[in-house]
């Protein structure tokens, strides 16, 4: 908690999302969610704890061999998208990396 430092487990976890990437050729999107648990009595707050990590993922990424070219996107969206009900659960604490549509060129 706190920290947009990947734990051991993250960083492995990154490296499975980074092989299979390695199978597509789209674009990718990285986004940071928190819980509405405040840090604001520390010197972070949601959003930049969110935005974060958020980069570290996608540095992380990049380190496992997805071409940073491929990154189209890296956003923190703090505590607003949660992904159950209670925005107190610690279950809204998550990366999403999110497959693009690649659109081609029409002439």
């Amino acid at each position: 908690e706190g920290s947009s430092e990947p734990n051991a487990r993250l960083t492995a976890l990154l490296g499975v999302v980074a092989d299979v990437l390695g199978e597509t050729i789209n674009p990718i999107a990285v986004r940071g969610h928190l819980d509405a648990v405040s840090l604001r009595t520390q010197s972070y707050d949601v959003w930049d704890l969110s935005t974060d990590r958020a980069l570290e993922a996608r540095r992380t990424l990049v380190r496992a061999g997805v071409g940073p070219e491929r990154v189209a996107q890296v956003a923190g969206k703090g505590d607003r998208s949660p992904s159950v009900e209670d925005v107190f659960d610690p279950r809204n604490r998550r990366l999403e990396i999110v497959l693009l549509r690649q659109f081609e060129d029409r002439d």
